[in-house]
């Protein structure tokens, strides 16, 4: 178990030597490439987007849509609402099979002899309320009416407005620079090279 001592770890230090210094040209064929590249990645982008605008039209065809439901929407609420203002809550006449009549022990008994049909009718509770004004269906008219208009005018804008695509860049500036923009130049000389 015992064994040696390690040694410690040897440190070699390099010599001293004057730090260089690197400059990385880049060919203004580069630029032009990426001159290039740029052009065909927007006009791919374009056929693209192109192609969506005929899959499912463009924001404002889509938008004209949209408003199209919510007018249909509008429409079928303000159809499925009660005409005629509020609901009649009176209790209506009931017609009774026979006469029945109320015993003192909280139930009800049948007149002996009656026969079914012949039993009169339970009363009700008076005229029909007049008919106020509906808010409901009031303002479900005035948000169809609403929708009719947005309709109208996101028509309109999908028949104004243009397809959009992404400029093409042409000619962009680092892809024209002179050659001589590209040369390595001396950084740090001495004030007789630089004269």
């Amino acid at each position: 178990m015992g064994g040696s001592k390690p040694t410690p770890p040897t440190i070699i230090m390099p010599e001293e030597s004057n730090p260089q210094a690197f400059q990385t040209i880049i060919p203004q064929k580069s630029y032009k490439d990426l001159a290039e590249s740029m052009n065909r990645t927007e006009r791919e982008y374009n056929r693209l987007v192109d192609q969506r605008y005929d899959t499912v039209g463009t924001a404002a065809e889509m938008g004209k849509r949209n408003r199209g439901v919510e007018m249909q929407e509008r429409a079928s609420y303000l159809s499925s609402l009660p005409r005629g203002g509020s609901p009649d809550e009176r209790y209506k006449e009931t017609p009774r099979a026979f006469p029945i009549k109320s015993n003192r022990r909280a139930t009800f008994d049948t007149v002996p002899g009656s026969m079914s049909g012949f039993g009169g009718s339970r009363p009700g509770t008076g005229a029909a309320p007049a008919t106020p004004t509906d808010p409901a269906r009031e303002a479900a008219k005035m948000r169809y009416d609403e929708s009719k208009k947005a309709y109208a005018s996101a028509i309109d804008k999908a028949k104004k407005t243009p397809r959009s695509f992404m400029p093409i860049t042409k000619d962009p500036g680092f892809a024209q620079n002179p050659d001589d923009l590209y040369l390595p130049k001396i950084i740090n000389a001495p004030d007789e090279e630089k004269k």
